[in-house]
């Protein structure tokens, strides 16, 4: 540590020349500052992505029935075939990597939706409680279906928050309250809201819930699904699962083994890792390039550390014939070199983290950007960053002070 005095000399020293001075402190401000800011907006863009994938379980995927392209076992090739609810009891038996298995039925086109005095036209589908498990969304009303509601088949519904934005006013309970879709009566026992952007079947927020069960039976379904979502553990690697689900709905609804087209998957698996790997790959760009622009502005700090070295030669001269040891004419430099990249640093950090704030409330609304901030052991990290470079700046000045004898600063005289 140093004294008050000790940093005054250092102080005056740094100011004699305030022109090269601040030249000098501004690269390592601009270094610092670029670094900050591009952090933070990488984590912004990362944020605001996974914010519209939601919670989503992301070692999940999403199966579709098709149209087959290959004859196969005296059926033609351009055949339509359906999944039902058979599929789900009978991959689940045989796949028990599977943890979470649904169905989803979807009715069609918007329908009409009245409430009293207000209406609508909202799209409907039909999921079962197991989903939430898959697609977790936030519960605002009462809650979702259970298993005596699949059971039963009752006629109940879950409202998007849109839905309920239209046909209820703020702050109303709508729990126990009957709308009429398409001229059926519902029984509403809950209200969510989708915890992302992505939703399968159309915006989350506008569409309203029914029963599995209850759907295919007021639809006259039979026991047909549209899509199978299905999620599995963290240790267990989708894409080899999603083969295995592929192979067997082929054998069950008799599809050439061969067939490309005939089931359709999404894997979020894939789309996470996707995610992960380009994120991974900003991250490595920004530190290259914030890494760049800092170790620029430390080089500029070393040599006009050098200059100012070679400027005082008399003076180091003088001081090291008068007793100073190598040790304290080395602190002196390495000390200079600190204080004059810790204030330009740290002040390129207050800035950085200054714009970041603006930036997130002017764009507090974007859909794809989101929180840009840095970390808190990202914080510590560049102030290490900072404190690291001052002292290797300083560094080889402080060498080549020490190498200046008394009698050539004299001479120099």
């Amino acid at each position: 540590m140093i004294d008050s005095d000790k940093f005054k000399e250092i102080w005056q020293t740094i100011t004699r020349n305030k022109t090269r001075s601040f030249l000098t402190a501004f690269g390592v401000f601009w270094g610092m500052f670029m670094f900050i800011v591009l952090i933070g907006i990488g984590k912004g863009f990362e944020t605001g992505m996974r914010k519209n994938v939601g919670n989503i379980a992301p070692n999940s995927m999403f199966v579709f029935g098709g149209q087959t392209s290959i004859a196969y076992k005296g059926l033609n090739s351009g055949r339509f075939w359906r999944m039902n609810n058979d599929d789900l009891e009978i991959l689940k038996k045989q796949l028990p990597e599977i943890e979470n298995i649904s169905g989803l039925v979807f009715a069609g086109a918007p329908a009409k939706t009245t409430r009293k005095e207000r209406s609508g036209d909202f799209s409907y589908r039909g999921n079962d409680h197991i989903y939430y498990n898959i697609e977790h969304q936030t519960v605002l009303y009462g809650r979702v279906f259970n298993q005596i509601d699949l059971k039963e088949k009752r006629k109940v519904c879950l409202l998007g928050n849109k839905v309920y934005d239209q046909l209820f006013n703020p702050g109303e309970d709508p729990i126990g309250e009957e709308i009429c879709l398409g001229g059926i009566y519902y029984k509403v026992i809950g209200v969510v809201k989708p915890s992302g952007n992505i939703n399968f079947g159309g915006d989350g927020g506008s569409t309203i819930y029914i029963p599995t069960t209850t759907l295919q039976q007021l639809f006259n379904r039979g026991n047909d699904v549209d899509i199978i979502a299905i999620s599995a553990g963290d240790d267990v690697k989708i894409k080899d699962l999603e083969k295995k689900v592929i192979e067997i709905l082929k054998f069950k609804h008799r599809i050439a083994p061969e067939d490309p087209k005939a089931v359709n998957t999404f894997n979020l698996q894939d789309m996470f890792l996707m995610f992960k790997y380009l994120f991974l790959g900003i991250n490595i760009l920004i530190w290259i390039v914030g890494m760049g622009t800092l170790l620029a502005g430390v080089i500029g700090i070393s040599n006009i550390m050098l200059v100012s070295v070679k400027e005082r030669t008399n003076e180091i001269g003088i001081k090291r014939a008068l007793g100073a040891k190598p040790n304290v004419i080395t602190n002196q430099i390495v000390w200079e070199s600190l204080v004059l990249t810790f204030i330009s640093g740290f002040a390129g950090m207050f800035f950085g983290i200054l714009v970041l704030v603006i930036t997130e409330t002017l764009l507090k609304d974007a859909e794809m950007f989101s929180n840009p901030t840095i970390s808190f052991t990202m914080a510590v990290v560049s102030a290490v960053i900072i404190i690291l470079s001052g002292i290797l700046a300083g560094i080889i000045p402080a060498k080549s002070a020490i190498k200046i004898k008394a009698i050539d600063a004299l001479r120099d005289e």
